[in-house]
């Protein structure tokens, strides 16, 4: 077997990885736990590169389409080497996001496997769609739910619904992050903006706490006005959360196929309450604290016809017995 030189052993530190060439065949070598590992750059069956995501553990975790903080510099929603001039990977996981179930795109895709069937949230309740409805006819509402710190292993998640005429929910936007305080108040200002809803609920200490005065302020200097309310924290989490479950049990989650937090989102709502993460489902769960003040959408009007633009009245034959005569 012939040797190939990658680089001296002080050029890697712990986590990077090196793709190398050697004619037709390509190898990631990596640097992991003070140790060196090659692998070929080859998916034995999706048939993609398979070492340009980052390491956790032993599992090298790169999803199809970009979320947040992506591993190989992607914006969220991008998807995989989607270049149509040249590798146009992308092309091949559009064909199949068309073809596999909600749960098999998430586990084999997105690298985030849940449940079949969910517990306490039921997957039939999450309701994927392609095509957005228009948010005019929509009444949009959101929700917060705020992380301490920015490295304590807990989410700010930030979450938009939007009721329909028909009063089903559907999941307009989420912004998810481990962030400080200045980012996540720039956050919630972008979506107030953007979305401009009629109500936004957070629990309540949390707006109280030394966050309060400074988003506020934030938002009278960006002009980011919404309807502020806040809910006093009761029970645990699954308690907190029953109006919201009770709400989408009967009117379903709608959500759109392709977001780039669809997978995060499935995931964490089969996997509650049992799973790694509840920070979506925190925000979700306030949502369901609106619900008393919530109104359905109006469906667009149809405008009435033209009337008569000529000047003359219409000629109206009198009502005879013998109308149905011929002139």
């Amino acid at each position: 077997m012939a040797q190939v030189f990658v680089c001296k052993d002080i050029e890697m530190k712990d986590g990077d990885v090196r793709i190398i060439r050697e004619g037709k065949v390509e190898v990631g070598v990596y640097r992991h736990g003070g140790a060196f590992y090659a692998y070929r750059n080859h998916c034995l069956h999706q048939g993609g590169p398979a070492c340009e995501g980052i390491i956790r553990g032993k599992v090298i975790d790169i999803p199809a389409i970009a979320g947040e903080d992506d591993p190989v510099g992607r914006k969220p929603g991008e998807y995989l080497w989607d270049e149509p001039q040249g590798y146009d990977y992308g092309r091949f996981l559009r064909e199949r996001q068309r073809e596999a179930s909600p749960m098999m795109w998430a586990a084999l895709f997105q690298q985030k496997p849940a449940p079949e069937d969910g517990d306490y949230f039921k997957a039939e309740w999450i309701r994927p769609y392609d095509v957005a409805p228009d948010p005019e006819t929509m009444r949009i509402y959101g929700a917060s739910d705020f992380a301490v710190t920015a490295d304590a292993g807990d989410w700010t998640v930030h979450s938009v619904i939007g009721v329909d005429p028909e009063g089903k929910p559907h999941l307009l936007d989420l912004w998810r992050k481990q962030a400080s305080s200045n980012v996540w108040v720039e956050a919630f200002c972008d979506l107030v903006k953007k979305w401009k809803p009629m109500g936004w609920a957070f629990e309540k200490g949390q707006i109280a706490s030394g966050v309060g005065p400074f988003l506020e302020r934030r938002q009278r200097e960006r002009q980011a006005y919404v309807a502020k309310s806040s809910f006093p924290t009761r029970g645990d989490k699954a308690v907190r959360a029953q109006s919201f479950r009770g709400y989408i049990a009967s009117h379903g989650l709608h959500v759109a196929l392709r977001a780039p937090w669809y997978a995060t989102l499935r995931t964490e709502m089969l996997s509650f309450p049992a799973g790694r993460h509840d920070d979506i489902v925190d925000a979700l769960g306030l949502v369901g604290q609106l619900l008393d003040r919530m109104l359905s959408g109006e469906k667009p009007q149809v405008p009435e016809p033209p009337g008569n633009m000529s000047g003359y009245a219409p000629l109206v034959a009198p009502s005879r017995l013998d109308d149905w005569k011929a002139w």
